[in-house]
């Protein structure tokens, strides 16, 4: 039997008590530790929440810019209608003024050869008797009554000339008013875009804040998006053979041809270059060129807009414009091989002649013919 003394055991106590002061269990600091994580997590979820708000932000501007873009086509349209009749309203003025000039000519050579006839010889024979003096007062009269009616044909010119000057003025008038209007849309345009690129900015500053979460990133990736990826599952969860429709797969899009380059901004290219991302993707590259080429197919058209803002924003046309997909992707910036192929079709790169386009699993549920390019079938 081992005997342990009181003042050993007091010691052991004592040494046990100084390593567990080493090592202290705080529950305190563990529960800070816990609302630290659960303060990072609800500040990860504000960003998250703050980020989705300006997503709806950013939503409603885009409709704005597409409300004022078609605005500003159709007051464009209208200012060149204005200036076809301005044109017309000129062209008649000219007429009218040759017409006077030709009556007053006229009327001028008719009377020198009526004065020139009657000269002095003739007329002081013609004043030796009264038959002859007659004739003469007839002459005299008709020369009046001619002078009157031409002088007539003018006076009817000159107020058709005037009634003509006067529509040609408002016309201009008008003109001024739908470009002053054209001036005001545009500034406006300009401002939404502005506010754009702000709420862009803001959206950018939340993701970054967000970030810095771990367990959030991908959460905020998806989030981001959400709506890009929406579709792309969508397509990507159905099986599609093209064997209950009568979609072709002989085309495959490799067979490229040129058109007419197009005289395009920045705007324009990153418009294009979204719309391609978003109808696309930016990983086929024949489906992406294909999805180009519609829209260009379309400006060049005289049955759609004749620009591309008008094509990706006319009404029930492209779904990303108006769900807010395509808003996403601007906002973010479009993938660098979107730009590279909008850059190839703006400068008349073409791989299909057609003007519409489905997804492949639409196409084959509603038995919808066409060549099948990147998982859409063009028609």
């Amino acid at each position: 039997m081992i005997i342990i003394k009181k003042n050993t055991v007091l010691c052991l106590l004592l040494i046990i008590a100084c390593i567990l002061s080493a090592f202290p269990v705080n529950a305190q600091s563990l529960e800070d530790k816990r609302k630290d994580y659960e303060d990072q997590q609800e500040t990860a979820e504000a960003n998250k929440n703050t980020a989705a708000e300006l997503v709806e932000e950013i939503k409603e501007v885009n409709s704005g810019i597409a409300e004022l873009s078609q605005e500003i086509e159709r007051t464009n349209d209208e200012i060149d209608e204005i200036d076809k009749e301005i044109e017309i309203s000129n062209n008649n003025l000219i007429e009218i003024e040759d017409k006077i000039s030709v009556a007053r000519t006229e009327m001028g050579n008719a009377l020198s050869e009526m004065y020139e006839s009657m000269n002095t010889d003739n007329s002081l024979a013609m004043m030796l008797n009264a038959d002859d003096l007659d004739d003469l007062i007839n002459q005299d009269e008709y020369v009046d009554s001619y002078s009157a009616y031409i002088n007539s044909k003018i006076s009817e010119l000159e107020t058709i000339m005037n009634s003509e000057t006067t529509q040609t003025e408002a016309l201009k008038s008008l003109k001024d008013d739908k470009e002053l209007a054209l001036e005001n849309l545009e500034g406006q345009r300009k401002e939404l875009s502005k506010q754009m690129d702000e709420l862009s900015s803001l959206m950018e500053e939340a993701k970054e804040r967000a970030e810095s979460a771990e367990a959030f990133a991908e959460q905020l990736k998806t989030e981001v998006l959400a709506l890009e990826a929406a579709q792309r599952e969508i397509l990507g969860a159905r099986g599609y053979d093209g064997t209950s429709s009568g979609i072709s797969f002989s085309g495959d899009g490799t067979e490229f041809y040129y058109s007419t380059p197009y005289p395009y901004d920045d705007y324009e290219l990153t418009l294009l270059a979204g719309i391609i991302e978003a109808e696309a993707g930016s990983v086929s590259y024949e489906g992406m060129v294909a999805v180009g080429s519609v829209v260009m197919n379309r400006v060049e058209s005289p049955n759609f807009a004749n620009t591309i803002e008008g094509v990706v924003y006319a009404p029930y046309q492209f779904e990303p414009a108006e769900t807010g997909i395509l808003a996403v992707i601007l906002a973010r910036g479009p993938a660098t091989s979107c730009y590279q192929v909008a850059q190839e079709v703006l400068d008349g790169k073409r791989n299909v002649p057609n003007y519409y386009f489905k997804a492949a699993w639409y196409a084959e549920q509603y038995g919808i013919e066409g060549v099948n390019i990147g998982g859409n079938v063009f028609h």
